[in-house]
């Protein structure tokens, strides 16, 4: 048996917050009880906070909502073949990529993941990825007219997962900072992460892939080089993490399905509605270039719109970053 395999084994056993001696884990699982030591320490560096008392056992720091494909699509109501719950992954946009290579996948196919051993966020920075506290989610999505359908996909997408923060959580200053993130009081909740390519048909094939931080562990937080925030601290009760993931997979279906049918002109409106930067000075770092001006906003194909000397200017993707003129940090 795979050790991932065994380190989702061990922590099914904790999962109920309850002190299990090393004694019985070995048993459950087959193993010796050095053995179970082992897999403690590799816990530890999944960011899984294991408490050991000697004549207890180990028992987990909080109790854990594990990922269930059913509670999840009995929230989103969709197909339960359009899902896929993984342990420990590297990426889930890696995964979804090989996955796809090999069969025709439905539109909106996801693979979830309790953990992430390499996952990754925008210009090559490690996306922080802690078990079973946050979600991890990559969805695939086909776009029948190809790469020039793609330009504002990941605004669409950070909208809906805004609206999912708004709408269903009753969670107030949700904004989305251009072109692929989602914040809360100005700090980071969510980022989004694309992979597209050319079909030899024509079509492009994207993989979506979006972390949320849900109860980000202080542990883990102390990697992270930005202002940032987790949904529970906005939440008088703990969140239900399968119906939030079935929501934000439901969300997600439904954007794409719109947006694919008539692009993100219908969404600019919205856009203004959680708009970080509208009508504030920003600065755009292109390379080694800076660019000092006033967001007005975006276009009808998600292009940034930046008031230069009077004159209104359009930016696209790629290495630019949007900041408050004012700061100092990312």
């Amino acid at each position: 048996m795979k050790i991932e395999q065994r380190l989702e084994q061990l922590i099914k056993l904790l999962s109920d917050g309850e002190f299990h001696s090393g004694e019985a884990l070995g048993q459950a699982m087959s193993v010796s009880r050095a053995a179970i030591n082992q897999y403690i320490e590799k816990l530890d560096e999944l960011g899984i906070d294991v408490f050991s008392v000697s004549g207890k056992g180990y028992r987990l720091a909080t109790s854990i909502e594990l990922l269930n494909a059913e509670d999840i699509t009995a929230t989103s109501r969709l197909p339960e073949n359009m899902l896929n719950v993984s342990s420990i992954v590297g990426s889930t946009n890696d995964d979804l990529k090989q996955l796809s290579d090999t069969q025709q996948l439905p539109q909106g196919y996801a693979i979830l993941a309790e953990a992430q051993t390499q996952g990754r966020g925008r210009r090559g920075k490690q996306w922080i990825s802690p078990f079973g506290t946050n979600l991890y989610i990559s969805l695939y999505w086909r776009l029948e007219e190809g790469l020039g359908r793609a330009m504002g996909l990941s605004l669409a997408v950070g909208l809906a997962i805004a609206r999912v923060l708004r709408e269903q959580l009753d969670i107030e200053h949700v904004a989305v900072k251009w072109p692929n993130d989602v914040y809360i009081n100005d700090q980071k909740v969510a980022g989004i992460l694309i992979d597209i390519d050319s079909l030899d048909d024509g079509s492009a094939r994207c993989v979506i892939g979006i972390g949320i931080n849900l109860t980000l562990p202080e542990t883990a937080a102390q990697s992270i080089d930005q202002a940032w925030t987790d949904v529970n601290s906005h939440l008088a009760l703990p969140l239900q993490r399968n119906q939030f993931a079935g929501r934000i997979h439901q969300y997600l279906v439904s954007t794409l399905e719109e947006y694919e049918n008539a692009g993100f002109a219908q969404f600019a409106s919205l856009w203004r509605q959680y708009d970080k930067f509208d009508n504030k000075p920003v600065r755009l770092l292109l390379g080694e270039r800076k660019v000092d001006g006033l967001c007005r906003g975006v276009d009808e194909t998600g292009a940034l719109l930046v008031e230069v000397d009077g004159g209104v200017k359009r930016f696209f993707g790629g290495e630019i970053s949007v900041r408050s003129a004012d700061a100092t940090s990312y």
